[in-house]
């Protein structure tokens, strides 16, 4: 190999590279696919998983620590039978999407209703200001498929009441309580006028919390709000107390799935791995090669040797190879009369048996006899052997 053709990388370097433009370039599909619901995840809406005052982390982490099970779901076909649910609606979440995500499950379900439009403070993680609080037209649309409602809002100077016989500890709020009005919803936990901040929907296991700050962050920054509301959910599920499920759809949204998510989720991801091993069998074949490159020959080789291939060739397509023996034969003839200076007078018969004279092991006629009798290739390779062998012995 000379130095022009010569890869300026090694092998392993090669390799390297490969690899890291291998992984570069799966890490920006999945960016691709998942980054509208990664940036979802990292705002403040208010979400289990949102550290925010807003969110409901600290909810999920008092359940756990007080030896309770917390699930996250997605999917209301999959999410378990037992236990709480627990929904979470922003400010742009659909009754729609809230008739969806509570689905058919059979255990209670909370829907814990949004209160304050925040905005996360620049260079602060998980502090975050509050703007405005959610107007009440936001929570009758929000409701809608549920039961309609009158949300309204009043200065906090007293205790919240438990008017139903609820059993639970009393919670403490700071600032206005959002509270809703309804013939259809039976009251648990209510304002001082008498509005529900807790209520049931009818006979049936949904509950509606009108104001977050009893469950959020923020207001579980008091000890006396992290007991009560322990108790509480333990009062809305008495039959599995401690098991809590936190929808994670309705917060955060379904998204729009494209081509790309639908490559990296089953059914489909099976397709996408085998499509990856093909690749990677195929890369593996072309670098482990059995031997060395075969590159396309010439039309017409060059040197000697190819030129008398061509010959032959031409000569065995044109059936005509036997003819060669008498020319080969009065071609050794004639050089092995110039190379022993015989006389140029000598010619036919006469140097025949000029040169069938000189002393040697093989007959120049019996070998000149067998090369112009040839019949066959093989007859004829044999006789011009035995020829050479002749010219061999007297030194011509």
């Amino acid at each position: 190999m000379t130095q022009s053709t010569a890869s300026p990388f090694r092998t392993r370097t090669v390799l390297i590279l490969v690899a890291a433009g291998f992984i570069l370039a799966l890490g920006f599909l999945l960016v691709s696919a998942y980054g509208d619901r990664f940036d979802r995840q990292r705002g403040n809406i208010p979400s289990p998983s949102s550290r925010f005052a807003t969110g409901f982390y600290g909810l999920t982490k008092l359940v756990e620590l007080s030896g309770g099970t917390v699930s996250l779901s997605s999917d209301a076909e999959e999410r378990p039978e037992s236990g709480i649910l627990v929904l979470t609606p922003n400010v742009g979440t659909s009754s729609d999407e809230i008739r969806q995500a509570m689905g058919g499950h059979e255990g209670p379900t909370l829907v814990i209703l949004p209160k304050w439009v925040a905005a996360p403070i620049q260079n602060r993680p998980n502090r975050e200001q509050r703007l405005t609080t959610v107007s009440p037209e936001r929570l009758v649309a929000m409701l809608a498929q549920t039961v309609t409602v009158a949300p309204h809002t009043e200065k906090s100077g007293t205790r919240l009441r438990y008017s139903s016989g609820l059993p639970g500890s009393p919670f403490r709020i700071d600032g206005e309580i959002q509270a809703v009005e309804s013939d259809k919803l039976v009251p648990l936990i209510v304002a001082p006028d008498g509005a529900s901040v807790l209520s049931q929907v009818g006979a049936s296991g949904t509950y509606i919390l009108a104001d977050p700050d009893l469950l959020n962050n923020h207001g579980l920054a008091y000890r006396q709000n992290a007991r009560a509301a322990m108790a509480l959910l333990a009062a809305l599920d008495p039959d599995t107390p401690g098991t809590v499920i936190f929808d994670t759809m309705v917060p955060y949204g379904s998204g729009g799935r494209n081509l790309l998510q639908l490559a990296f989720e089953p059914p489909f991801a099976g397709v996408s791995i085998a499509l990856l091993i093909a690749a990677l069998l195929a890369g593996i074949a072309t670098l482990v090669r059995f031997g060395p490159v075969r590159r396309e020959q010439r039309a017409v080789p060059f040197g000697k040797a190819a030129l008398i291939e061509n010959i032959v060739s031409l000569a065995r397509r044109a059936r005509r190879t036997r003819e060669g023996g008498s020319a080969y034969a009065d071609a050794i003839r004639d050089w092995a009369a110039r190379r022993l200076a015989l006389p140029r007078t000598l010619q036919g018969e006469a140097l025949d048996a000029q040169l069938d004279a000189i002393p040697t092991t093989t007959s120049y006629t019996a070998a000149t006899e067998r090369v112009r009798g040839a019949t066959t290739e093989t007859e004829l390779l044999h006789a011009a052997q035995a020829l050479d062998d002749w010219r061999k012995e007297v030194k011509a």
